[in-house]
């Protein structure tokens, strides 16, 4: 006789989903943490202030309310779900609680009774976004890597995090991907491994917005339950949830349910469907609860909006939510300051950590590097290949002029627009980093224009070998540095436009309004003896004239005759073709000095530039 064989789904997530009374007691909870924690919000009003820009007359300003006089509260080892409608104001609530957000809100948010600032919140907790932003360069392990070292005291070992990061990779199931590239991975896979990123480093409070969406039942049940026995280990854990699988929404101790920005239920999902029984709603049997739940919350029918508004100012009561919060917080008066301890890496360790991983984002995006290059390289062969073999007399004065005055304005045009889109690559992920401070700005940045500057002399120096050898040019190294320092303060101007504008299409409009008024004053166009006193004085303002006098100065300088096979214009010597094209060979260094200074301040504007666009609300 055959023996039937049956599925065995003791060990499968959605089996530990339907039978709830067997829980995986967690093995690696944190000793430095006790239940000694609660997050209270009272009265929380967000309200939108948007303006519409009109052709005529003034912009009319909209105002949206998010959020109207919510109140909640959650204490450690609680899974908390918040669950409402589209539009229903899940994200903003989570965002307002978290301290997430840069808008101003009406309310109190507390923690143990007391106030709690930005600051403190972003140290206590972890956020795990929607959508997930990172150096998609990165493998699954380097980010793990990098996130403990930036993220976890200073002095914690290579054992620990090591330690710490095999735990989170066997409990979220990361094992088989720890080598992959995160851009290589499903939404699913990255989903768990930006939770992962914030339980690096066991953070009593943890935020998760729709971490379940977009996932498959048993990969969704897997993430709900990893999170639960997180919660069991004495933190706090929300979750804004949409439309969760059956056994999912029994895996929440509470629930928080939201409509058109107000407070329907707060309590033990246990409790959900004898709330709504109350009000003649009853779930049936084979139905799916959290979708019951929501058709009702989103309903457009006269009884069933009568009755959800009722729902809202049961719950909005003050009496009401005075009681739940004295409930709550009479008990705990215990400080929380020792989950503030953590020191973070300082400032040039910083810096060095954020440079190795440029270098390998770096060095994996070789591909476009290439094309950059190779368009570089190629650029430069057309423009040279015009004035290849020139000789030196006077009749070649005009070609060897033309072709430095070319070159000039071509690096100049290369790299300045290479650069522009240099903050809009990483902008939305160093926005969220920086504000969770995981890392400062300043080290970032830096970080960032090292790199910068370090590929731009690799291009720089090839770029002129290529060109100078085509030409013919007796080049000394002098020549190679006053590229260098055209080249540098080009593409400082490229990270200045990036800096201050988000987006790259309005960088080139204000880029094209500079060069149509600076091109000009370049002296290959005019000549500087025609020009008023006023606009002359201006051609210290254009990069094309200070690389063009610099170059010119340093090469005609060193020519002291020329054979002369046209007496009746004929241009002698160096200096000679300097007066003639306006330029001045004393003004060499003062040049190379204004070049310099240009550098310097285009990369310290263009750090403030971040920094501003840095208060706005980052991507949650």
């Amino acid at each position: 006789m055959v023996t039937k064989k049956l599925l065995d789904l003791r060990y499968n997530e959605m089996w530990k989903a339907w039978n709830s009374t067997n829980e995986e007691v967690d093995d690696y909870s944190s000793t430095l943490f006790k239940r000694d924690l609660v997050l209270s919000w009272k009265q929380l009003n967000v309200t939108v202030v948007r303006k519409i820009p009109k052709l005529f007359g003034s912009s009319e300003v909209v105002t949206k309310q998010i959020l109207n006089n919510v109140s909640g509260n959650v204490e450690c080892g609680t899974l908390l779900g918040i669950m409402g409608p589209s539009g229903s104001g899940k994200t903003t609530l989570m965002a307002t609680i978290s301290h997430r957000t840069k808008g101003n809100f009406n309310g109190e948010l507390l923690l143990n009774g007391r106030s709690v600032s930005e600051d403190v919140m972003i140290k206590i907790s972890g956020f795990v976004a929607q959508e997930d932003i990172s150096f998609v360069q990165l493998t699954v392990l380097e980010q793990l890597k990098l996130m403990a070292k930036l993220k976890m005291d200073r002095t914690t070992s290579n054992k620990v995090i090591k330690d710490r990061i095999d735990y989170l990779a066997a409990h979220l199931g990361l094992n088989k991907i720890m080598n992959s590239r995160l851009c290589f991975l499903s939404g699913g896979e990255r989903k768990k491994v930006a939770l992962a990123v914030q339980l690096i480093n066991d953070p009593p409070i943890l935020f998760c917005d729709e971490i379940t969406t977009g996932l498959d039942s048993y990969s969704a049940a897997h993430i709900v339950n990893t999170l639960r026995r997180v919660a069991h280990s004495g933190k706090i854990v929300i979750c804004t949830i949409h439309q969760p699988a059956s056994g999912l929404f029994d895996q929440f101790q509470e629930v928080i349910l939201l409509t058109n920005g107000r407070l329907a239920y707060q309590g033990s999902v246990s409790l959900v469907n004898n709330f709504f029984q109350k009000y003649g709603y009853i779930c049936p049997a084979t139905y799916n609860k959290a979708d019951f739940v929501v058709s009702v919350l989103n309903s457009d029918g006269v009884l069933d909006r009568n009755n959800v508004n009722n729902m809202c100012e049961l719950s909005s009561n003050v009496a009401q939510m005075d009681i739940k919060f004295n409930s709550f917080n009479k008990d705990v008066q215990s400080e929380y300051g020792h989950h503030l301890q953590a020191e973070k890496l300082n400032w040039i360790t910083q810096v060095l950590l954020l440079l190795y991983i440029s270098i390998i984002c770096f060095i994996r995006n070789y591909k476009e590097k290439l094309l950059e290059f190779g368009t570089l390289i190629f650029l430069g062969v057309i423009n040279a290949s015009p004035y290849a073999n020139l000789q030196f007399d006077t009749k070649a004065v005009q070609n060897w002029q033309g072709f430095w005055l070319c070159l000039t304005i071509n690096t100049v045009f290369q790299f300045s627009y290479s650069a522009i889109a240099t903050h809009q690559i990483k902008f939305s992920v160093v926005h969220r980093e920086v504000s969770n401070k995981v890392y400062s700005l300043s080290a970032y940045y830096v970080s960032e224009i090292i790199l910068l500057y370090v590929w731009v002399f690799i291009k720089t120096v090839l770029f002129c070998m290529v060109v100078f050898w085509i030409v013919g040019v007796n080049w000394v190294y002098m020549q190679l540095l006053v590229f260098m320092i055209i080249s540098f303060a080009s593409v400082s101007y490229g990270c200045l436009l990036s800096a201050y504008f988000s987006r790259v299409e309005e960088a080139v409009v204000f880029s094209t309004v500079y060069e149509y008024l600076a091109l000009p004053l370049s002296g290959a166009y005019l000549s500087f003896k025609s020009l008023p006193k006023v606009l002359y004085s201006l051609r210290y303002v254009s990069l094309f004239f200070l690389g063009c006098e610099t170059v010119s100065s340093l090469f005609w300088e060193r020519i002291k005759s020329l054979p002369c096979t046209d007496v009746a214009n004929c241009l002698d010597n160096g200096k000679a073709v300097l007066n003639n094209y306006g330029f001045v060979s004393s003004n060499l260094y003062f040049d190379i000095t204004i070049l310099l200074t240009f550098c310097l301040l285009a990369n310290i504007l263009g750090y403030f530039g971040v920094l501003k666009r840095m208060k706005k609300q980052p991507a949650y």
